[in-house]
């Protein structure tokens, strides 16, 4: 018998050998045992069932997370569109409330300029009509709208706050406002127009 035959009855004894091992003898199997068998195969089986149950629970609930997720993300979509919306609104009429009140102003000048321009109007009267005026004006800035009026002989020299546009040297401890050609404004602190002033150096 040469090598290749050999080999061939070698591979055939080794499957029935392993075919003889994988068969099952029914008659030696008892009844607890294929009890134990069932068991276990109904117990796999349960085991699946809740795996395939669980799976569809987490999948419901991921939907729903998806679903929850897209709503969010719609309601910040808005949100910023709104938010657009109303940032444009407050540029284009923030200044409502107050071209209001300076209408009201106006229409004092306009009755003024009026009564100005009849020949039996005194010149008292006149000015007393545009020093009204002024204060309601006045009343309106400082009052309402909280600007401040600042800029007066004496006062520290603050770069920051006045604009020097004369010098003098003098007999002065710090720098000190001595003229106050134009006056200065701020709103809540911050300075709208620095007020012009003439500024007193040590020597």
């Amino acid at each position: 018998m040469d090598k290749e035959e050999t080999d061939l009855t070698a591979e055939s004894e080794d499957k029935e050998t392993v075919a003889g091992t994988a068969e099952i003898n029914w008659e030696e199997v008892s009844k607890d045992e294929l009890l134990d068998e069932l068991k276990k195969l109904q117990a796999e089986n349960a085991q699946i069932d809740e795996l395939k149950k669980n799976l569809a629970d987490k999948t419901e609930e991921a939907n729903k997370n998806f679903d929850l997720y897209k709503r969010a993300l719609a309601d910040v979509e808005n949100i910023r569109k709104r938010s657009a919306n109303e940032k444009q609104e407050v540029l284009k009429f923030g200044n409502f409330n107050i071209v209001s009140d300076l209408l009201v102003i106006l229409d004092d000048f306009d009755r003024a300029l009026t009564s100005g321009k009849q020949e039996n109007t005194a010149k008292e009267v006149i000015i007393e009509g545009v020093e009204m005026i002024q204060k309601q004006f006045e009343d309106l800035l400082f009052k309402k709208y909280g600007v401040e009026k600042y800029g007066e002989s004496g006062e520290e020299f603050n770069p920051e706050r006045h604009q020097a546009v004369m010098m003098e040297v003098g007999d002065y401890k710090e720098e000190t406002v001595v003229e106050v050609f134009r006056s200065g404004y701020a709103l809540h602190e911050r300075v709208i127009r620095p007020a012009q002033v003439k500024v007193g150096k040590p020597e």
